[in-house]
C-alpha cells in the first residue's frame, strides 16, 4: 500500500488511541475519591467560578488557635493534594472551623480528575451553629447549607432538606466527638448518615516529622454511604488530635499525611472549648 494511503490510517488509529488513554484516565480519576458523582444530577447552584465551590462566608474577629494541613496520596504514594482544617475563636466565644480540600489526579500528563470541597462551620456552646459548604466533584456541583433550630439541626442541600438531630457532627474529622457519635451528617451532601465507630487499638504512625503513638478506630456507613465506598480509617493521639485518615474505595487506597511540627496543632479543642480527647480505651479485666 503506498505511503500517502498509509499515512491517513495511521493518523486516524493514533488519535483514536489518544481518545482511549483520556478516557480511561477520565475513568480512573471519577473513582478515586468516594467513586465518583452519584447517579442523579445535582441541582446545586453552579459557583461564579467553574474551577472552585463557591466562597464560604468570613466570620469576623476570629483569631486562629490550631491548624491541620495533611498531604493526600493515592495507589504507591502519588501526590493527590491537600486537606486543611482551621479552628478559630470568635470574639463571642463561638468555635468557627474552616476546612479546605482540593484534588488533582494526573495521568499520563493529563489532569483525569479535580476535586475541591470547602465547608464553613459554627459552633456555639457545644453545639454545630451553622455549616456551609460547597463541593465540585470533576464538574459534579453540590451545596449544603444548615442551621441550628429549637428542635434539630435544619439543613438544606443539592440533595434535598432534611432537620438532623441537635447534637449532629458533621463529617469533617476535625472534633474527636466523631468518636462516640451514632450519626454523622455528610458535609458533602447533606444527609446524615448513620454509623459505627470501632477502636482497632493503639499503633506507631508517622505523623509530622515524628513517629508517634496513636489509637486507629474505623468508622462504618450503616445508612447513605458515600457511592463507593463504606468504611473510613482515621487515627487520633490522646490528646484528640486528628493525625491520619485513609479510606478504599473502587480499587484506589487514599491516605492522608499530617504535616508540619509534630506538636502542631497539638490538643483540639471542643466546641464548647473544654479539653477534649477520644474515648478512654475499653477495660479488659
Amino acid at each position: 500500500m503506498p505511503h500517502d494511503t498509509l499515512a491517513p490510517i495511521v493518523a486516524k488509529r493514533a488519535c483514536r488511541a489518544g481518545a482511549t488513554l483520556v478516557r480511561a484516565a477520565l475513568i480512573v480519576g471519577a473513582t478515586l475519591i468516594w467513586g465518583g458523582p452519584p447517579a442523579r444530577a445535582s441541582t446545586a447552584t453552579p459557583p461564579e467560578r467553574e474551577d472552585a465551590p463557591a466562597a464560604m462566608p468570613s466570620t469576623p474577629g476570629t483569631t486562629v488557635e490550631r491548624s491541620l494541613d495533611f498531604s493526600a496520596h493515592y495507589g504507591r504514594d502519588t501526590p493527590l493534594g491537600h486537606h486543611r482544617v482551621t479552628v478559630a475563636k470568635a470574639a463571642n466565644g463561638d468555635t468557627v472551623v474552616d476546612v479546605d480540600i482540593r484534588f488533582e489526579a494526573k495521568l499520563l500528563m493529563i489532569t483525569a480528575y479535580r476535586y475541591h470541597h470547602v465547608s464553613h462551620e459554627v459552633w456555639h456552646e457545644g453545639r454545630l451553629a451553622a455549616l456551609d459548604s460547597s463541593t465540585d466533584d470533576n464538574g459534579q456541583k453540590d451545596w449544603v447549607k444548615g442551621h441550628a433550630v429549637e428542635d434539630g439541626f435544619a439543613v438544606e442541600s443539592s440533595h434535598g432538606a432534611v432537620t438532623a438531630p441537635a447534637d449532629i457532627i458533621p463529617t469533617s474529622y476535625w472534633n474527636p466527638a466523631i468518636l462516640t457519635a451514632s450519626r454523622l451528617l455528610d458535609t458533602i451532601r447533606g444527609v446524615v448518615m448513620d454509623v459505627k465507630v470501632e477502636r482497632q487499638g493503639q499503633e506507631m504512625i508517622h505523623a509530622g516529622d515524628a513517629t508517634v503513638a496513636a489509637t486507629h478506630y474505623s468508622l462504618g456507613f450503616i445508612t447513605n454511604p458515600p457511592p463507593a465506598t463504606n468504611r473510613v480509617d482515621f487515627w487520633y493521639d490522646d490528646s484528640g488530635r486528628w493525625l491520619k485518615l485513609a479510606f478504599h474505595a473502587r480499587g484506589h487506597d487514599v491516605a492522608y499525611a499530617l504535616q508540619g511540627p509534630s506538636n502542631a496543632g497539638a490538643l483540639v479543642a471542643s466546641p464548647s472549648g473544654t479539653e477534649a480527647g477520644p474515648p478512654a480505651p475499653e477495660r479488659r479485666d
